[in-house]
C-alpha cells in the first residue's frame, strides 16, 4: 500500500471519529431540548451535589490501588477476595538490543553464541493522537 493510500485511510479514520464525536453532541442537545426547564435545572443540581462526592471516591480508590499493588509486590504473592483478583508478576527482563549487536559484529564467536537466542516480534502499529 502506497503512503498516499494510508494517508487517505488515515485521514477518513479522522472523518468518522468526528462525525461520530458530532453525532454525540446533537445527542446531547436533542436530549436537553427535551427535558423541561426545571427538569435539566434539577440534574444540574444533582451532578454539582455529586461531583465532589465522585471525585474524592475516585482520589480514594487510586490511593488504595497503589497501596494494593505495592502490598501485594513487597508479598510477591497473587491475592484474591469475593469480586477482585490482583496478581503479581516479576520485573520485565530487557536487554540492551543496541550491545548486543555491536558485541555480535565484533566477535564471531560471541555472534555465534548469541545469534540463537535473538527473537525478533511481529512488526505492529499503534494510532496515538496528538493533542492540538
Amino acid at each position: 500500500m502506497e503512503s498516499q493510500d494510508i494517508a487517505s485511510l488515515m485521514n477518513r479514520y479522522l472523518e468518522v471519529k468526528a462525525q461520530t464525536a458530532q453525532l454525540e453532541t446533537e445527542k446531547q442537545k436533542l436530549i436537553q431540548e427535551a427535558m423541561p426547564q426545571e427538569v435539566r435545572q434539577r440534574v444540574e443540581e444533582i451532578e454539582t451535589e455529586f461531583a465532589g462526592k465522585g471525585q474524592q471516591a475516585e482520589a480514594t480508590l487510586a490511593e488504595l490501588e497503589e497501596q494494593i499493588k505495592a502490598a501485594v509486590v513487597a508479598a510477591r504473592a497473587n491475592q484474591a477476595v469475593e469480586g477482585m483478583k490482583v496478581s503479581y508478576h516479576t520485573g520485565r527482563v530487557t536487554w540492551d538490543s543496541k550491545g548486543l549487536e555491536e558485541a555480535m559484529g565484533s566477535d564471531p564467536q560471541v555472534a555465534a553464541a548469541i545469534a540463537q537466542y535473538k527473537k525478533q516480534g511481529k512488526d505492529y502499529a499503534a494510532l496515538t493522537f496528538p493533542k492540538a
